[in-house]
């Protein structure tokens, strides 16, 4: 029975015919997959119709039969199978990402904490909210206790953190458990929220005002380069290369102190145009890039590793920016660090380019 992967849902059908890259199923399984119904005016969704052309009606249409795989391929969405035609992801496009992040409307998303407890990000309309991303197997795992202190101090000025894992759950645990978290530390496998919000390294944060508009797009969570220049046989930094390092931890975190306590009135609050100009957004690649790193993720978990890493692979050729597709899917050291010698053939590989990307911020600012 296929299975046909969409945003974070997963839907299985009875009855569907797989033949080479196209999907064939019912009108209704069609519905309940994608959304989609065909109308005589074509296939519709929500407000949005799109016609079927004469020339491709075949194809797209048999009898009460949708070729949804075709129908993606119409809509310009991206689109991911397994060899079998067993499991199918129907993924978003570049475009419309790229369109919900230039509203500067924080695009929604629910997700658990490690006891399954779903959290979603508007339940905290009315408040500031820092969505920050990290992972097990990256240093900045070591900054939640950073967020809890700031929590701590300012939740009282209706503030909250979402501190989002691109990580397996029981990665993350561990980390979690250690810094004692009293906000919500939410596990994001699939790298959801990563895909609505662009990110593309951990940790990365997002600054969200009290009526849900992005007012910092998502940037590096004020954290250096300095790893680049440590001693890799002993994994040291010197003490300069990690002074600097706390500085630039510290003014970004009294900058979001900053904007808790003014609000609009702080100075690293951007306006609209601004922090239009200030985003990063998807392309092609990278929308098809996390089509393919989401089946992967589904074929890891039933066992079949060695068609997953084929997928993480492709995921990385087409979206060679992000670090948080490359570094999920890396051997992991015995510290659990991904940063054995396919990582820093990588970082080698930037030359004079940023690992993580510049912070537009005063005190920072290259």
């Amino acid at each position: 029975m296929p299975v046909i992967l969409s945003e974070q849902d997963a839907v299985t059908v009875t009855a569907a015919r797989a033949v080479g890259d196209d999907l064939w199923l019912s009108a209704a399984d069609a519905e309940r997959a994608t959304g989609w119904v065909l109308k005589p005016e074509g296939f519709c969704k929500a407000d949005a119709c799109v016609p079927v052309p004469p020339s491709r009606a075949a194809e797209l249409v048999s009898g009460d039969e949708i070729n949804v795989a075709a129908l993606w391929r119409h809509i310009g969405q991206p689109l991911a199978r397994d060899v079998q035609g067993e499991t199918w992801v129907l993924g978003n496009s570049a475009a419309a990402r790229s369109a919900q992040l230039a509203s500067l409307e924080a695009p929604d998303f629910s997700l658990p904490d490690l006891e399954g407890r779903m959290h979603a990000l508007k339940s905290h309309r009315g408040r500031k909210v820092l969505v920050v991303s990290w992972a097990s197997w990256c240093g900045c795992r070591t900054d939640l206790p950073v967020w809890q202190k700031l929590y701590e101090e300012l939740a009282d000025r209706r503030f909250m953190v979402l501190a989002v894992a691109f990580d397996e759950p029981e990665a993350a645990r561990p980390w979690i458990e250690a810094a004692s978290t009293t906000y919500p530390c939410l596990i994001d496998r699939n790298h959801h929220v990563a895909e609505l919000y662009h990110m593309v390294n951990v940790p990365q944060a997002t600054w969200i005002d009290e009526a849900g508009r992005i007012v910092r797009p998502p940037e590096n969570a004020g954290q250096s380069d300095a790893f680049r220049k440590m001693d890799r046989a002993s994994g040291q930094m010197t003490l300069e290369q990690i002074a600097e390092r706390a500085r630039i931890k510290s003014v970004y975190v009294d900058a979001i102190r900053d904007w808790i306590m003014k609000g609009n009135e702080s100075e690293h609050v951007l306006d609209a145009a601004a922090a239009r100009a200030h985003l990063r957004r998807p392309d092609d690649g990278a929308a098809q890039a996390h089509a393919h790193f989401r089946l992967a993720q589904h074929l890891k978990l039933e066992g079949r590793d060695e068609e997953a890493a084929r997928h993480y692979a492709e995921a990385s050729r087409l979206h060679p920016q992000s670090w948080t597709i490359f570094r999920q899917s890396a051997v992991k050291m015995e510290s659990g660090l991904a940063s054995g010698p396919d990582f820093w053939a990588r970082v080698e590989a930037l030359r004079d380019e940023p690992y993580h990307l510049p912070i537009d911020m005063k005190g920072i600012r290259p």
